[in-house]
């Protein structure tokens, strides 16, 4: 009977508590739901829902959580996005629902603060005090034109404001991974403030070399940025920034890759190699708003001075070592005048105009036993090839949107004229004497059209289907590496891409989902290839190719302090039509450097305590998969599928924040990197387990 009272008694207070839990839910429901998604990438500049293609925004709390430290870092949260750890910051690849170019002029596009970034060894940059990454899949040629054949990335740094605000942050982790920023904002008079930041990276290295037992992969890089806000008048607005990168690098961490076998063996060459880059960044947008319409300018300049020398062979013998020594001047004005508001017909119009200009020689020099491997009757020997090389153009272009009640249709045109030139000094310097080779001047020109259909309909306001049409365009040129006539340049490669897709919210606003279906009918693909000697790449075109697949983004609060998501991407990217020559015929081989795959899956979760020493603890827990990828276009040498998982728990009283931070914590074994030269191939091995803490101050 006692026992029968008790378990009564236990039942009367769980219905009781139950009851009481879910009237406190359902009173606390109504008080959380997911945040708008605003993209803010200039042409666009509204919410998600109101793009008929897909974006994916990473706020700056996701950046901090999940440690994104630069574009690399973003293959973890962004679908079908890919972009592999090189081992310096000379070459990134980027791709997008497979399209992309691991050399040459990237095939996806970069803006970061309104400022374009057209060249590969400008891309990958410190980050520090962004306020969020925006990246839109599919081409974005009609309104953003050259690099945006495959998407757009767009990163924005936050804004001077009214507020004064310091903070300062110290970062340490294994393997002496430290990084320190401190970050100042300034209002000097109700319309004017100036933003400035420091940033400070350094590692030991993650890789030894065996060949003297030497970390191989160190990084000291130093970055400044000073933005200034003004505003004279209520509609006129004036903003500048200025960003400086001072980076060294002692790399690659490059092993001899067995093809057979899948793997790699250990880091064991000879010659220390560097990269060294000075990178300024600057621009100045105005911007002035009237009821009927909104005019805008923006003139930017950017220049990279770099310098690599490389062990060409990655191994002990002494075969060859290559120096690169790079300057780089880009100049660029837009002017872009659009309708103001939302009407029944909303338009835009736009020129764009650049000139880059790059001076660049090569300089590869036969070690003693390469020169005893090829029989070179000479002392020493080595050679020299001398590119500057120049690319401007012009572009005008427009879009028009007519809306209907729910139904919106948009149609943009874009004109694009290219010019590149080049010239070319080819010397050889056998037992050190000067003896000319080859000198030649060459230009090409390059002119399309780039149309864009979309069609959206607005179910309701947070239930929308759409689909888009258009057409990716990248510009050919002229390879900075080539041995025969025939390689010395490549063509403009085309594509027409079809997207369906729908957005929608629902349960009070706490759960979103993006779905979105692509097509991609590609010619004349540009492809990586080493030059016959294998002491440099080159690009070349394919034939045909395709890519399909599909993007899927979900977003839920399933409590008030617990955010969960699912990101995942499928991507079938093959060659439908590639006959290298009579003994090579890749048709129906997978593109290289494409997951099948990729997945990201994670939350965050709030502790709220409002003690007196402590207010709260944040849970971050996240997984990243990746699936089967290939190397290279034969598909012999490939990745297979492999799994990071990463962990950031944090503590906060008021303006101090402790975080305790881990990636790759399972330290999963994979490799980033792939290529071939001299007859051999070569992979990038990826960072192992790293773990380590961070401290944050703001007053």
């Amino acid at each position: 009977m006692k026992k029968t009272a008790m378990f009564l008694a236990a039942v009367l207070i769980s219905i009781t508590a139950a009851k009481a839990q879910k009237k406190a839910i359902q009173d606390s429901i109504k008080h959380y739901h997911l945040e708008d998604i605003e993209i803010k990438s200039p042409k666009y500049n509204r919410n998600v829902f109101e793009i008929p293609a897909a974006a994916t925004m990473v706020p700056e709390r996701l950046i901090e959580n999940n440690k994104i430290q630069n574009l690399t870092d973003i293959s973890a949260v962004v679908p079908n996005f890919f972009m592999p750890d090189y081992g310096s910051k000379l070459t990134s690849p980027v791709y997008i629902r497979g399209v992309g170019n691991r050399i040459n002029t990237p095939s996806v596009g970069l803006y970061v603060d309104g400022i374009p970034y057209f060249e590969k060894s400008a891309f990958n940059f410190d980050f520090f005090d962004v306020e969020r990454i925006e990246v839109l899949r599919g081409p974005q040629g009609t309104l953003y034109g050259r690099n945006a054949m495959g998407g757009l990335i767009n990163v924005i740094t936050n804004q001077p404001g009214n507020k004064r605000r310091t903070s300062v942050a110290a970062d340490y982790g294994n393997f002496n991974q430290i990084n320190a920023q401190v970050s100042h904002n300034q209002p000097i008079s109700k319309s004017l403030a100036v933003l400035g930041n420091l940033s400070v990276r350094d590692n030991e290295g993650f890789f030894t070399n065996h060949f003297n037992n030497t970390k191989v992969d160190a990084l000291e890089s130093y970055s400044g940025r000073l933005k200034l806000a003004y505003n004279p008048l209520k509609n006129f607005q004036v903003s500048g920034n200025i960003q400086y990168e001072d980076s060294k690098q002692i790399g690659y961490p490059y092993a001899v890759f067995n093809d057979s076998t899948n793997q790699a063996g250990n880091v064991n060459y000879d010659h220390e190699s560097v990269y060294n880059r000075k990178m300024l960044s600057t621009g100045v947008n105005l911007s002035y708003a009237s009821e009927q319409y909104l005019f805008t300018a923006t003139t930017s300049y950017q220049s990279v001075d770099d310098f690599q020398d490389i062990d060409q062979d990655f191994t002990p013998q002494s075969l060859f070592f290559v120096t690169q020594d790079q300057k780089q001047h880009m100049f660029s004005q837009e002017y872009n005048l659009r309708s103001n508001g939302d009407k029944l017909y909303n338009w835009l119009f736009g020129i764009f105009s650049f000139k880059q200009v790059q001076d660049k020689s090569v300089t590869v020099e036969y070690g003693q036993d390469g020169i005893a491997a090829y029989r070179l009757p000479y002392s020493e020997y080595y050679y020299t090839k001398s590119y500057d090389n120049i690319n401007s153009g012009v572009a005008f272009f427009h879009q028009s949107t007519l809306d209907y009640g729910g139904l919106s249709f948009t149609i943009g045109l874009r004109a694009d004229f290219e010019k590149a030139t080049l010239d070319y000094v080819y010397d050889k310097f056998p037992n050190g004497v000067l003896k000319p080779v080859e000198t030649f001047n060459s230009e090409m020109d390059f002119f399309e059209i780039l149309p864009r259909f979309a069609l959206k309909y607005s179910i309701s306001e947070y239930f929308v289907p759409y689909a888009t049409v258009a057409k990716g365009y990248n510009s050919g040129g002229f390879n900075s590496t080539f041995e025969r006539d025939e390689d010395r340049s490549f063509e403009p490669e085309h594509s027409w891409n079809y997207e369906a897709g729908i957005k929608a919210k629902w349960l009070q606003q706490r759960v979103y989902a993006n779905l979105a279906f692509f097509y991609i009918d590609w010619t004349n693909q540009q492809i990586y290839q080493t030059v016959p000697s294998g002491t440099g790449s080159m690009l070349t075109n394919a034939g045909k190719s395709e890519s399909k697949g599909v993007e899927f983004e979900l977003k839920a609060l399933p409590a008030k302090h617990l955010e969960t998501w699912f990101n995942f991407g499928y991507n079938h990217a093959k060659f439908v039509d590639y006959v290298k020559d009579e003994n090579e015929d890749y048709s129906g081989n997978y593109i290289p450097y494409v997951p099948r795959f990729s997945f990201n899956v994670g939350g965050n979760y709030s502790l709220e305590l409002n003690k007196t020493w402590l207010d709260r603890v944040r849970f971050h827990l996240t997984y990243n998969g990746f699936g089967k990828h290939y190397w290279k276009e034969t598909n012999e040498a490939y990745q297979s599928y492999y799994g990071l998982l990463n962990h950031r728990i944090s503590f906060e009283k008021k303006n101090v924040t402790l975080a305790f931070w881990g990636k790759n914590i399972l330290d999963s074994h994979y490799n980033s990197f792939y290529f071939q030269a001299l007859g051999h191939s070569y992979a990038q091995i990826g960072k192992p387990a790293t773990m380590g803490l961070n401290l944050k101050v703001v007053f």
